[in-house]
C-alpha cells in the first residue's frame, strides 16, 4: 500500500541513473471504479519546471525511489484529457459530504495499491493517523496504535462533483443527499466553499435545490446561484417561492439578475419583475403571488376540483380568495368552510365579504400587526383598484417583526 502524501518528493531517476527530479503529483483516470495512475508529474532538479511522464515510461515505482525506462530527454508528454485529474492537487484536502453523519469531513490522505503492474486509487483516509503521518509524526501514530481508529472510505463510495471554478469536490452517495430534508442539506453545504456549494446544488433535482437554497444562509444564497450554470440557476428560481426568488435576485448584480430573468418562463419572470418593482418596506415587498383565487361563479364542488388542479402552485390553501372576472377581491373562505359547504352551494354564499386586507404599498410593520391582531395565517394584498395582487403569509410577517436576516432589497429597476 502507498499513501499519496508520502510519495511527494520521492526521488525520480532516469535510465542513466541520474536523479532528474522529485515526484510532485500523480495523474489518474477517474472514469474507472479504482482510478489507475496514467502519468507522473515530476518537478525537475535545479528547476521549477514540471514534466508529465506517462506511466508507460515508468520502469520501477516505489515509495523510496522511482526509475524511468528512458532518459528524461526521451520522455514523450501527452496532453491531459478531461477524464484525468491530479491526485494530490485536486483531491487531497478536499471535503467529503458524509450523508450518514450529516457532516463535512476532509480527505487527509489517499491510499493507493499496486494492481496488475499499475498503481490504483483504493480509498481516502480521513483518520487522525493520516494527519500525524503528513506532519511527519508517523512514529506517534504507531505508538498510539488502536487508540486512533483508522477510517478509510472505499473509493467506490466516493463520487466526484465537477464545477467550473474548482475542478472537483467530493461527496459520498450524492443520491442519498437528495432525500435529506433541505434544511439538513443546507447545513451540510454551508460548510463548503462557494464553488463546492454550487457543484453540489448543480447535481440536485431543481425542486430539492430550490428548497435547499431557501434554507441556506442569506449571504451564501446569491453566491451559490452566481457560481452555477445560468440555465440551472434559472430553473431553480422557477421552483422557489416568488417572494424568496425576488429577494435572491435583488442580491445579485443587475446584469446577472436580468440574464436569469430572461432565461425563465415568461409567466414566472413577469411575476418576479412585478415583485421586484415594490419597495423593500412595503407589503408588496414581502408578498407572494402563489395563492388560490376562486372565481365567484363556482360552486363548492367546482372549487374543490380547481384546488386539486392548482394546489401544487399555491403557497397556502388554508385561505381561498373569491374574485370576479376582473380580479377584484370579493371575499374569503377557509378550507374548513369549503369542506363543510353543500357541494352545489355557490362560494359567494359562504364566503366572508368583509375581508381584512392591505394595499401593496402598506408598510410591512402594519401588515405584521394586522396578522397578529386578527390571528391570520395570511392576508391578501390588493392594488388601489382592489384587484388581488398576492398574499403575505404569517411566516413572512414574522420575519418583519423578528427578522432572521435583514433583507437587502433595493428599489427595483427591472423593466416589465
Amino acid at each position: 500500500m502507498f499513501f499519496a502524501s508520502r510519495l511527494q518528493h520521492t526521488s525520480v531517476f532516469d535510465l542513466s541513473g541520474r536523479q532528474v527530479g522529485t515526484l510532485q503529483d500523480l495523474v489518474v483516470f477517474i472514469q474507472r471504479e479504482y482510478p489507475p495512475v496514467t502519468s507522473l508529474i515530476v518537478r525537475l532538479s535545479h528547476s521549477k519546471e514540471q514534466k508529465k511522464v506517462p506511466w508507460s515510461q515508468v520502469l520501477n515505482f516505489e515509495e523510496s525511489e522511482i526509475f524511468l525506462s528512458c532518459r528524461l530527454e526521451q520522455v514523450e508528454e501527452h496532453p491531459q484529457s478531461e477524464q484525468e485529474m491530479w491526485l494530490i492537487k485536486e483531491i487531497l484536502d478536499k471535503q467529503i459530504v458524509d450523508t450518514e453523519g450529516r457532516k463535512v469531513i476532509r480527505v487527509q490522505d489517499i491510499q493507493l495499491a499496486r494492481v496488475n503492474g499499475n498503481i490504483r486509487v483504493m480509498a481516502v483516509d480521513i483518520s487522525t493517523h493520516a494527519i500525524l503521518r503528513r506532519l511527519g509524526l508517523g512514529f506517534l501514530s504507531q505508538r498510539l496504535g488502536s487508540k486512533l481508529a483508522p477510517h478509510f472510505i472505499d473509493w467506490s463510495n466516493v463520487n466526484l462533483v465537477s464545477s467550473k471554478v474548482s475542478k472537483v469536490s467530493l461527496k459520498v452517495s450524492l443520491e442519498k443527499l437528495a432525500i435529506l430534508h433541505p434544511a439538513d442539506i443546507a447545513d451540510i453545504i454551508n460548510e463548503l466553499s462557494p464553488d463546492q456549494r454550487a457543484a453540489v446544488l448543480q447535481s440536485l433535482d431543481h425542486e430539492v435545490a430550490a428548497d435547499t437554497i431557501e434554507e441556506m444562509h442569506p449571504t451564501q444564497q446569491a453566491t451559490a446561484l452566481s457560481e452555477m450554470e445560468s440555465e440551472k440557476a434559472s430553473d431553480i428560481l422557477e421552483e422557489m417561492a416568488p417572494d424568496n426568488a425576488a429577494d435572491l435576485l435583488a442580491d445579485l448584480p443587475q446584469e446577472k439578475a436580468q440574464e436569469l430573468l430572461n432565461l425563465m418562463e415568461k409567466e414566472e419572470a413577469h411575476d418576479l419583475r412585478q415583485l421586484l418593482a415594490y419597495p423593500e418596506t412595503s407589503a408588496g415587498g414581502i408578498m407572494t403571488t402563489e395563492y388560490m383565487a376562486i372565481p365567484a361563479t363556482l360552486t363548492a364542488r367546482e372549487a374543490i376540483e380547481q384546488i386539486r388542479k392548482e394546489e401544487p402552485e399555491a403557497e397556502t390553501i388554508y385561505y381561498l380568495y373569491v374574485v370576479d372576472e376582473e380580479g377584484h377581491l370579493l371575499g374569503v373562505f377557509s378550507l374548513r368552510d369549503l369542506i363543510m359547504a353543500a357541494p352545489e352551494a355557490k362560494v359567494t354564499t359562504f364566503m366572508i365579504g368583509n375581508v381584512i386586507k392591505v394595499e401593496a404599498m402598506t408598510k410591512q410593520e402594519e401588515v405584521a400587526q394586522l396578522i397578529a391582531k386578527y390571528n391570520l395565517l395570511a392576508i391578501p394584498v390588493v392594488d388601489k383598484g382592489d384587484h388581488l395582487q398576492g398574499i403575505v403569509t404569517v411566516d413572512d410577517a414574522i420575519d418583519v417583526v423578528i427578522p432572521t436576516a435583514w433583507k437587502k432589497r433595493f428599489p427595483r429597476i427591472y423593466s416589465t
